[in-house]
């Protein structure tokens, strides 16, 4: 079974991801602003296109354009320690707003606790910040 993982669109729904991100984009291009044909593109530019929908370079570039256009990509980890991933293309109000509401309902749901460790990577600046569920509590959501 894979960890939990999830898309927040742009206008903050939550996507549960049932197998990979990649798998997600491919499965409704158009909901994510992209097309199949973009998609196949993207994938024999980068030699794979014999294997769409495969973890490659392809599926790098693809999720950090998804992400670059407003999407939130999410992914528990439980190995070699237990956090939460999560990338953004900045962390600005309105990407804390929706991570703070992403908190709230991950808190009521019961799959985050105030001590679960966050790891959020900002696409724009490279930057990664470390921190606690607990620690969003000031953020809008």
């Amino acid at each position: 079974m894979l960890t939990p993982a999830h898309w927040i669109a742009p206008d903050g729904e939550r996507l549960n991801v049932c197998t990979s991100h990649i798998a997600a984009v491919i499965a409704d291009p158009e909901r994510f602003g992209v097309t199949e044909g973009w998609l196949r593109a993207v994938y024999a530019e980068h030699g794979e296109g014999d294997r769409f929908g495969c973890e490659g370079q392809a599926r790098e570039v693809i999720i950090r354009h998804v992400v670059s256009e407003g999407w939130i990509r999410t992914r528990r980890y439980i190995r070699p320690s237990s956090y939460w991933s999560l990338t953004v293309a900045a962390l600005d109000v309105k990407t804390q707003a929706r991570v703070g509401a992403w908190v709230v309902a991950g808190l009521v749901e019961g799959w985050l606790k105030p001590a679960t460790e966050l790891r959020i990577y900002a696409l724009l600046n490279g930057q990664l910040s470390t921190l606690e569920v607990a620690d969003t509590a000031s953020w809008p959501s």
